[in-house]
């Protein structure tokens, strides 16, 4: 088999994970992306960038900035009591080399703060997939998760371009999706895990963009298989594939001349220190060389939270069940602030954005979306940020759809893949508010 293909297997284990429901510890948080002194800012454009890549940009330092774009987030928001968390995050890493199989390693965690001000883990998923990405169609040789569900072992084989969160879903709800002893898997962990494999396509395309910037491409590539994977865009797909856009432009000119570099934006990812609170995201194993991570954070507060109590008593919370503190009263309104970056580890200390998004957005009583705001931090297009309209559609509509109305609705020039998936994110939203509404049965 080619480029270190190895035969495709099934795997189910129990992966280490903290106790649900359990009080978090206060364990040292490892590996935050933190902006190197290697991005260092220097004066003027950099040298090989073309006119059609500089005529309309802003520099920090050599990094340019399109209209519309704010640079990269600083720093992580404290968590507020009587508020929920939840942090994912996917590692795209090739262990045996950039032509070797793709690895992604991918972790989340919903973390309820009381209005006590304690942490307590209500739900956490792993997710581990491996596939060959030099071998198109790139069918998955590998599969596990915590906690485990049998029915993703039908995945095995399948290609992740087509299909997959379909057969992902599928499987989520199969009568066989348990946790091994007949007890249903809880709705917080399907509901994280179900996240964690609606991620595996877009990463597994954006994963690409490690062995563009080292001058490799799938041989052969499809067609439509996507400018990182060596194959044409799909122009007009979004704002930033859009027919003449610069990077359709940058597109064409290496189709022409294979020989032509890739002009990658590096703009340093910003430091997403935790100062006091090692808890504000899950542990992030460290970035090896090549390697590249889709980080997600949403906050959700309450604008008038019931009654609140005081927090677990015995650090100890049944499955299931409201842990503490946020409340006992129904939750009347929330307001959720989400981050979402893909980033690229240059060289060693030197983390590099390749897109950034964040989303603020409010949530009535009655579960609609009452306001909604995006912000592009960093992206590789000049027209991306045209997307960022986008988000007044949400408006009006129920939180609990967004998932399946945002990927039939929102396509064209006037969306972006990558914050179409941040809003989709949002449809989880009816499940986050439940812990903080106090419900006694999810």
């Amino acid at each position: 088999m080619a480029h270190g293909q190895t035969a495709p297997t099934t795997v189910q284990s129990s992966l280490t994970r903290l106790t649900p429901g359990r009080a978090a510890p206060r364990v040292p948080h490892i590996a935050r992306p933190r902006q190197s002194e290697d991005g260092a800012r220097r004066a003027g454009p950099p040298p090989a960038a073309s006119a059609a890549a500089t005529a309309t940009a802003t520099f920090l330092g050599e990094i340019p900035l399109w209209p519309g774009m704010t640079g990269s987030a600083q720093g992580t928001p404290a968590r507020r009591p009587g508020s929920i968390r939840r942090t994912t995050s996917v590692m795209m890493e090739r262990p045996q080399g950039l032509t070797g199989p793709l690895h992604l390693i991918s972790t989340g965690r919903d973390l309820l703060t009381t209005t006590a001000g304690e942490a307590v883990v209500v739900g956490e998923a792993r997710l581990r997939v491996v596939l060959d990405y030099m071998a198109a169609p790139g069918g998955v040789l590998e599969i596990e998760s915590e906690p485990p569900v049998p029915a993703l072992a039908d995945l095995v084989g399948a290609s992740t371009r087509s299909g997959f969160r379909t057969a992902a879903r599928r499987a989520l709800t199969a009568p066989a999706g348990d946790l091994g002893g007949g007890a249903a898997t809880p709705a917080t962990d399907r509901s994280l895990l179900g996240q964690l494999l609606d991620d595996v396509p877009v990463a597994v395309l954006v994963s690409g963009a490690a062995l563009g910037r080292n001058g490799i491409f799938r041989e052969g590539a499809s067609v439509n298989a996507g400018a990182e994977a060596g194959g044409n865009p799909m122009i007009d797909v979004c704002a930033g594939w859009q027919q003449g856009g610069l990077l359709a432009q940058l597109s064409a000119e290496r189709r022409a001349n294979p020989g032509t570099p890739v002009r990658a934006v590096s703009v340093p990812a910003g430091d997403l220190a935790l100062g006091d609170d090692p808890l504000g995201w899950h542990p992030l194993p460290p970035m090896p060389p090549n390697a590249m991570r889709r980080l997600r954070r949403i906050d959700v507060v309450p604008v008038s939270p019931g009654p609140a109590g005081g927090g677990p008593t015995d650090g100890e919370a049944p499955r299931g069940e409201a842990t503490d503190g946020a409340a006992a009263g129904a939750v009347s309104a929330v307001e959720v602030e989400a981050l979402f970056r893909d980033s690229y580890l240059e060289a060693p200390g030197r983390e590099v954005l390749v897109h950034e998004y964040g989303v603020e957005a409010e949530v009535d009583s009655a579960g609609l979306i009452s306001r909604a705001r995006a912000r592009a931090g960093a992206l590789p297009g000049r027209e991306c940020p045209q997307a960022l309209g986008s988000a007044d559609r949400l408006v009006g509509l129920p939180a609990a759809e967004l998932r399946r109305t945002v990927g039939r609705a929102f396509v064209g020039t006037s969306t972006c893949t990558h914050l179409n998936d941040t809003f989709r994110t949002l449809g989880d939203l009816p499940d986050l508010i439940t812990f903080l509404g106090g419900t006694a049965e999810r």
